[in-house]
């Protein structure tokens, strides 16, 4: 059978299509491809905090696939049977097959600057065409009326509220349409709570009071607590520190889980982009790096654990490398984030 496929209304049997061509479904298509290509591409390789502004646009996401997928549906077609058509706004992949006896009245939708064809069914219901719109709409609507009644014998059916069949809900469709809204709100709340370290920190501890001193003794014998004023940073050392040369410092931050975990990674990033190599402890959410500097070695120690973010520096002239600065301060870490868990 001969499918004509034309902008202009053509009257005979042979069905009649409204709506794009195969070559511009496909160029939709592509361009779809292209922008999630291409918003992946920024998600993946930008900074955290350049992801802003695609979160805060994700809510118009659901237009926008919206508006593409409308672009590439198939066009109605107008049959002796009835129409095979799209609905404006419908997440069905497949076109719904219409009978001219379902259908009451033809007539014309505008939804803001556009004109749709829209159909009055016999049930009471309203489906408004994806294809035509714009400009044929008019003529299409009128070619419609003439098959329709045509097809009813020149008395188009009653609107009687008995319900279609075909017309009924299946209960996942139900569920999928409430859930869709909802997941495109929740997720970007989900993220910007967890970006901005929202979710429940760990209450606040006095790093003083966190100190392995039996640990730190073995590092700095003669070394005491010195906490400067600052709750959440103190120092093991003797009261000269530039004569002795040797002290740790520590520093214990309560922060969410996600904070501080992201701040720890960022961190040990830019330790292994400098051209340190870290050593892991704990299971990779510790490390220790060490190296020489004037003071003799210093090595810095970094842990997150519980929401708590610990932090341990050695600066030492009594050590004989850097790795055995890198034991001496992972051994104090160790005895840190033990007592934090």
């Amino acid at each position: 059978m001969l499918i004509v496929r034309t902008n202009q209304v053509v009257a005979g049997p042979e069905p009649v299509e409204f709506g794009p061509g195969t070559a511009r479904r496909r160029s939709w298509g592509l361009a779809g491809l292209l922008l999630a290509g291409g918003v992946a591409a920024y998600a993946l390789l930008v900074p955290n905090a350049l992801l802003i502004p695609l979160v805060s646009l994700s809510p118009l996401a659901p237009f926008a696939v919206g508006g593409i997928v409308g672009r590439m549906r198939a066009p109605t077609v107008v049959a002796e049977d009835g129409i095979r058509c799209h609905a404006v706004f419908s997440v069905q992949l497949r076109r719904q097959f219409v009978p001219w006896t379902a259908i009451a009245r033809i007539g014309v939708r505008q939804r803001g600057r556009r004109m749709f064809v829209a159909l009055r069914l016999t049930d009471g219901g309203r489906i408004v065409l994806q294809h035509p719109n714009g400009r044929q709409v008019q003529d299409a609507v009128a070619f419609m009326q003439r098959q329709h009644l045509a097809a009813c014998g020149g008395t188009p059916p009653v609107i009687d509220r008995a319900p279609l069949p075909w017309r009924r809900l299946r209960p996942w469709v139900r569920v999928t349409a409430a859930a869709l809204p909802i997941a495109s709100v929740v997720g970007p709340l989900t993220w910007i709570v967890a970006e901005t370290g929202g979710g429940g920190s760990p209450g606040a501890v006095v790093a003083c009071d966190q100190i392995p001193r039996d640990v730190a003794a073995r590092v700095l014998p003669e070394g005491r607590v010195h906490g400067y004023g600052h709750q959440a940073a103190c120092r093991w050392s003797t009261d000269s520190t530039s004569e002795n040369g040797t002290w740790i410092d520590f520093h214990i931050g309560a922060w969410s889980r996600s904070y501080a975990e992201r701040s720890y990674r960022e961190t040990l990033k830019a330790m292994r982009n400098a051209g340190r190599t870290p050593n892991m402890l704990r299971d990779g959410d510790a490390y220790t790096v060490a190296w020489q500097d004037g003071w003799g070695f210093t090595a810095q120690g970094r842990a997150h654990v519980n929401g708590y973010l610990v932090i341990v520096a050695l600066h030492s002239r009594r050590a004989a490398s850097a790795d055995e600065a890198g034991r001496q301060a992972g051994a104090v870490l160790r005895a840190v984030t033990e007592k934090l868990a």
